[in-house]
């Protein structure tokens, strides 16, 4: 039996009427409800539709009468509402010019795990509204050992590297705690049950050093946006305390290379901590090159146990690596001038095969579109350009604004470098406050320029470990575009 990553339960097609508002609240509560959610997030996945199906009847058609979707969606781990429609783009200025906060604030405030805001071209537009399932979680699994000796010697290195399989995952997040306690920002570690349907799904390749025994006191995986993704992120790479010095992080990299290059993966991204050289040592003894800095990017909540004291818990800079798999073919990449040097430079650095064009900017269409998705938990956001329009300043101001309310600390922008406009738009973005980062290969089959914007969060700048000269070199160009 093959299991889909995404599995769609339901899909309700309503006139924009409000008199069947009840009724598609009902549709809500009746099918999530059935979907092992709470009570209470039942209850909140339902505030949170009304929003936004009442914003869609309100503002989608102008007065006239139109259609519009809900749609019930069961991802790994997660139950997904969607609220569909094609009227409208979403119109921004009412909400700069009025009192009332936008839609994403209200979302927000309404605790939904992960909203997001996607653009579907012709198809219209979509907000989706992301509840995460109450799964049994690692203090679950640790009471239900409590009180039993380790089943592993602290000295004894008696262990064998394969695929992670599914009905392991318990053992994983036992790992995951001795390395980080609970503060590793990804908290799939914590629920079993959602690495158990991301490895089912094809969404995530995980490889693991386990012993004789069955514990798992090493991992590393592969995590993709849809099973069908040509790249993806390479990480979660966690070596139990008791077993480093033997090589683990090594052996684990070189054997998930295998395994992707196998399944036609062009490439990884992976991200190098701060707070320690080992990880970035590691991706560059296996081929990965610096594509970025980010100052921002890790959580002031992730600690390391045994590494790193209790007197610091700033947000840390991450460094960003790419490593080809499987070979690209060529791009057409465009530069913004002032920092065509800087991108250059990663580029003959990465080895990717570019030619740099220099096309007129097209006629650019009134409207832009762009996806927004926020991480609450780790208190990030990305905005990605999917099409330029005349009112992509406008627009990313006020996405921004609405971010910048809700205390989000670090938002990220991505340009297209495939498209000619962003030659235009780079420099008006960073006018907003957003500043250089860096490029991601291949993210959605095209390159994009990552930008990024801190918002009054405190930075450890000071105390940063970098393995490799290019990273000292990313990094003296991207603090002083930060004004920080």
């Amino acid at each position: 039996m093959t299991n889909k990553a995404e599995n769609q339960i339901a899909r309700l097609t309503l006139q924009s009427r409000l008199d069947f508002l009840p009724g598609a609240l009902a549709f809500v509560r009746e099918i999530t409800g059935k979907l092992g959610l709470t009570e209470t997030d039942v209850h909140r996945l339902e505030l949170v539709a009304e929003e936004a199906t009442v914003n869609v009847i309100e503002h989608a058609f102008e007065g006239e009468t139109g259609t519009y979707d809900i749609v019930i969606t069961r991802r790994p781990g997660q139950v997904v509402v969607g609220v569909e429609d094609r009227g409208l783009p979403f119109d921004f200025r009412k909400y700069e010019e009025g009192s009332e906060p936008g839609l994403g604030v209200a979302l927000m405030k309404a605790f939904a795990d992960e909203v997001r805001f996607l653009n579907l071209g012709r198809a219209g537009k979509r907000v989706e509204l992301v509840k995460n399932l109450p799964e049994k979680d690692i203090e679950s699994y640790l009471r239900e050992i409590a009180g039993k000796p380790d089943e592993v010697p602290v000295m004894k290195a008696d262990y064998s590297l394969r695929l992670m399989r599914p009905d392991e995952s318990a053992s994983l997040a036992r790992c995951a705690y001795r390395v980080y306690g609970y503060t590793y920002s990804t908290d799939n570690f914590y629920f079993p049950e959602r690495v158990r349907e991301l490895i089912q799904s094809g969404l995530m390749i995980s490889v693991i050093a386990v012993t004789p025994e069955g514990e798992i006191i090493g991992h590393v995986s592969v995590v993709k946006d849809s099973p069908e993704a040509l790249v993806g992120e390479i990480g979660q790479a966690i070596v139990d305390p008791r077993y480093r010095g033997h090589g683990l992080l090594d052996q684990m990299m070189d054997l998930i290379n295998e395994a992707i290059k196998a399944d036609g993966i062009l490439g990884t991204f992976a991200e190098g901590v701060t707070v320690h050289p080992y990880s970035q040592k590691s991706a560059l003894s296996h081929g990965y090159v610096e594509t970025g800095l980010l100052l921002g990017f890790t959580p002031a909540t992730m600690y390391f146990k045994a590494i790193q004291g209790d007197d610091n818990r700033k947000r840390r800079p991450a460094v960003f690596f790419y490593k080809r798999v499987n070979e690209e073919a060529v791009r057409d990449v465009y530069l913004p001038s002032h920092h065509a040097g800087i991108l250059r430079r990663i580029y003959e650095h990465s080895g990717l095969k570019r030619n740099y064009g220099t096309r007129t900017i097209p006629e650019l269409p009134e409207l832009s579109q762009v996806n927004v998705k926020v991480q609450t938990e780790a208190s990030r956001a990305y905005l990605q350009v999917m099409e330029y329009g005349q009112d992509l300043e406008d627009l990313v101001r006020f996405r921004l604004r609405e971010l910048c309310t809700q205390r989000i600390d670090c938002i990220f922008l991505d340009l297209p470098l495939t498209q000619p406009a962003t030659q235009r738009y780079c420099a008006s973005m960073e006018m907003l406050g957003f500043f250089f980062g860096g490029i991601l290969p291949e993210l959605n089959d095209r390159d994009v320029l990552r930008l990024q914007y801190v918002n009054n969060a405190e930075l450890e700048l000071q105390d940063v470990q970098l393995a490799s000269n290019f990273s000292k070199e990313l990094f003296q160009y991207v603090l002083p575009a930060s004004g920080l």
